[in-house]
Parts: C-alpha cells; structure tokens; sequence
C-alpha cells in the first residue's frame, strides 16, 4: 500500500536508525524503495538483515534529491508514497495513523505532518499545532517532504519533483522541491490536508554554531525565491519575504550578534538570487 523512497548518499548509520523504526511499524502494508547515489556498495551489507522485515528494492541515480525521489516514483507501484529522508525515523504508529486518514477520508490526496526531533521539538520546519488545509497561504507552516504522505494518482496526474530545484540540483535553487509538489496539487484542486498529530522524527538540521549554516541559507533561500517566482506570488509577498529576515539582520547586529546577521543577510540574499533568477 506504501512506498516509502529513501534517497541516500554519504549516510550509513543514520539509515540503519531509519530502517530499525520501520521494522517496528505495526502497519505493515509498506515497501521501502532505496534510491542510491553511492558511488560503491557502501549499503549492500547494511540493508541485507533489513530484507527479513520488510521488502526493500536497492535502486541507482545520479546526484540530486529531486532527480532521485523521481526515479523512485517511477519505480513504485503502491496506492500512496512517502519522501522520509535517509536521516529521519518514523514512529512505531506512524504508517498506521497515515493508512487511517486516508480510510477515513476518501476524497484525501496529501496528508502532511510535523518533523520533530527526539526531544519533540520542531527540527526542520515550524509548524503549527491545529489541523487545517493546506492552501498557498499556510503551506511553509504544514510540514516538509519527510511528513508528506500523497496519493500516487496525484503525482500521475501533476508530475513529479522538479529536477530544477532541490539539494544537488544543477541549479542555485538547491530547496523548495516538495513546496513545489504542494502548490502545484492546490492549484490542481487536490485536497490536501496538515496533521499535526502525524509525527515523524529528524534531528535539528543546522545546530547554531555549524559554519555551514550561512551557506545553506544562501542555497535554501535561493530556493525559495525562485519557487515564489515559479509560482507567481506578487512582489508585495516577496517584499515581505525579504523585510523578515533584513529585520532580523539588523536587530541582530545591535545586539552585536555577528553571525545570526550574516545567517539573515544570506537568506534574504538567497531569496533576492533565487526569484529573479529564476
């Protein structure tokens, strides 16, 4: 009934914590496509005691998360698919909660939920804390692609990711990609739907002090500002976009704090790149 396509590269442990979480899932209804962009068969030993659980297919792709994710939605053949990242995990009841929405509401398209990390704290995204849906006007705050669960008639129906944009990308434009899924299934008139009680787990993406945090913002916003131009939000919505974080440049600048106005500098620049060239 589920697939659920794992994009890997560099990463070892950190799936063997996801695949452990899958192992304990009590809905069992669930493949796990593994889209591997290895250059060696670094994972082969390390999925080979998971295949006793759950079927897995060891799948190849060039570089580029959206590239990837469609290789595997062309190779799934379940009614429903799922984006965890190589370095999430699911709860023991996570598929079984996704599996009742969609029983429960037939006419459901999305279901999406929030990423928290061990200690249930928001570790990707913020979001919020009651139920509602999803539209052009919420959807930064209904979750990432690691709590989006979509019919597979839906992804037939809009396309896939955009090769355009994504982390690995040949582009700037390295986010936005399951933003991109979300806008495009509103405007295609899909119901889509926020949870937060459907929880899946990622540790805190970028701590505070890890210097490569302003280079991600850079290549984050980028991202972001071309989706906003893909998409036609008005320049009134951008320039909102971009007061945010030139405000918070500046508070943090009177209070000295060098490096958190650099990390706002860069995603204010990254959205300013990103939409105009998009």
């Amino acid at each position: 009934m589920f697939s659920l396509i794992v994009c890997t590269v560099d990463r070892n442990d950190h799936i063997k914590r996801l695949f452990a979480s899958l192992q304990q899932q009590s809905f069992r209804q669930f493949e796990v496509i593994l889209v591997d962009q290895n250059v060696d068969d670094r994972l082969v030993s390390l999925i080979e005691p998971f295949r006793a659980h759950f079927p897995i297919r060891h799948l190849r792709a060039e570089r580029g998360l959206s590239k990837a994710r469609n290789v595997g939605i062309g190779a799934a053949h379940t009614e429903f698919l799922a984006f965890p990242d190589d370095d999430c995990w699911y709860e023991p009841d996570t598929l079984s909660n996704v599996h009742r929405l969609f029983t429960d509401d037939q006419r459901l398209d999305i279901a999406t939920g929030r990423t928290l990390d061990a200690q249930n704290s928001p570790s990707v995204s913020p979001t919020g804390e009651s139920q509602c849906t999803v539209t052009r006007d919420n959807f930064l705050s209904c979750g990432n692609s690691n709590g989006i669960f979509i019919k597979a008639s839906l992804l037939t129906s809009i396309g896939g990711f955009d090769e355009r944009l994504g982390v690995g990308a040949q582009t700037p434009f390295q986010s936005g990609e399951e933003a991109d899924i979300l806008l495009r299934a509103i405007a295609y008139g899909a119901k889509l739907m926020y949870f937060p009680q459907l929880i899946v787990h990622h540790d805190q993406v970028v701590a505070h002090d890890n210097p490569k945090r302003i280079e991600r913002a850079a290549k984050y916003g980028a991202g972001f500002g071309a989706l906003l131009r893909k998409h036609h939000f008005s320049l009134p919505y951008l320039g909102w976009r971009i007061a945010r974080p030139l405000i918070g440049s500046c508070l943090a600048l009177a209070r000295l704090n060098i490096r958190e106005a650099r990390y706002k500098w860069a995603w204010l620049s990254g959205i300013w790149r990103g939409y105009w060239g998009w």
